[in-house]
């Protein structure tokens, strides 16, 4: 469309080990199709290409099945408790992992909008999830206040020696010299509940109105916006809450989520009709919202100048193989199924 547009800034593709002459020309169709531009991107975003060898549609039909009771079943028996592959115990790649999503925001900050500062600016990020490092890192980067909102409180299970590592590491950058006193101040208001610079809430109703008074310049989220149950309903809410300028930047993992089959079928979820789907679905599960989607319902509440940048695509082959076996509204090139993983921009009218 006229106000959407893909942008890939380079393709250089780190999930494929090696490519045999028959793949090189299969990624060089592929480029084709997406006139992606030369130029340089940092390595954490660029164009990543899945590469997957075999296709067993009715295997992983069935499969997938399986997989979708099983995730079913352990919600119903243990709720939502990890949001990432790896537990809040592995401090390094905790710490590694917060500063990695921050640095990513600010990349696509900029190429959006040309500027990546965060100083004097009012952030919201929706789904913050395991901790609250992230709120942390914006406000050591300069922000003015960091707000968070999600609906699984998971932050309660972060033990104190996580923060105590991560101010440790904020301390050793060079080149900058945080108030390591006053971000320490910040997360003891927040873990009482009060109100400070970093000001989290968790909320089973995830009503975003309730930030209606914060002047929020910057919508930030990680993931999170595939396990909105009503996306219009959350769309909704934060336009009430964005004044005009407001920007959003969110990645969106459109992908799979179990464990195991994401990585061998990650188009696994859209291989079923809504009535089957629905069966084994649950709060916060992936809701198979695609791109199209998005545009739409951000247009209707008044969202403008909409990018999409991806940054997980599938390569030809696999597509191909799989195409037909999905579910008949995934089918249509509107879908666009290629793409696995994009980060989603737009600015408040």
């Amino acid at each position: 469309t006229n106000e959407v547009s893909v942008a890939i800034s380079s393709l250089k593709p780190r999930l494929l080990r090696r490519f045999t002459p028959r793949n090189d020309k299969l990624l060089n169709a592929f480029v084709l199709d997406y006139k992606i531009l030369p130029g340089s991107i940092r390595n954490m975003t660029q164009v990543e290409v899945m590469n997957l060898r075999k296709t067993h549609n009715f295997i992983y039909y069935f499969t997938g099945l399986f997989f979708l009771f099983l995730s079913k079943l352990k919600n119903l028996m243990q709720g939502y408790r990890s949001p990432r592959p790896f537990g809040i115990l592995d401090f390094k790649k905790a710490i590694e992992y917060d500063f990695r999503v921050v640095d990513g925001w600010l990349h696509f900050l900029k190429e959006y909008s040309g500027d990546d500062s965060l100083k004097g600016k009012t952030i919201l990020e929706l789904g913050p999830g395991a901790d609250l490092g992230v709120g942390i890192i914006t406000l050591m980067k300069g922000a003015e206040k960091y707000n968070a909102i999600d609906v699984n409180d998971l932050v309660k299970f972060v033990p104190d020696e996580f923060y105590r590592e991560l101010f440790g590491y904020i301390d050793k950058i060079n080149g900058i010299k945080p108030d390591i006193d006053f971000l320490r101040t910040q997360l003891e208001l927040a873990c009482g509940g009060k109100t400070g610079k970093l000001n989290y809430l968790c909320r089973s109703d995830f009503d975003i109105s309730v930030f209606s008074g914060e002047q929020i310049d910057l919508v930030l989220s990680q993931a999170a916006f595939e396990h909105f149950d009503d996306i219009e309903k959350t769309i909704m809410q934060l336009s009430a809450v964005a004044k005009p300028g407001t920007m959003l930047i969110a990645e969106i993992d459109l992908k799979t989520h179990s464990r195991w089959i994401r990585d061998a079928d990650p188009l696994n979820i859209y291989r079923y009709p809504d009535f089957i789907y629905n069966i084994f679905k649950f709060r916060s599960s992936p809701n198979r919202v695609r791109q199209f989607e998005y545009e739409k319902i951000l247009k209707k509440f008044k969202w403008v100048n909409i990018k999409i940048f991806p940054i997980i695509v599938l390569d030809n082959k696999y597509l191909l193989a799989v195409r037909d076996f999905l579910s008949k509204r995934f089918r249509g090139g509107d879908s666009r199924m290629e793409e696995l993983t994009v980060v989603l921009c737009a600015t408040k009218e």
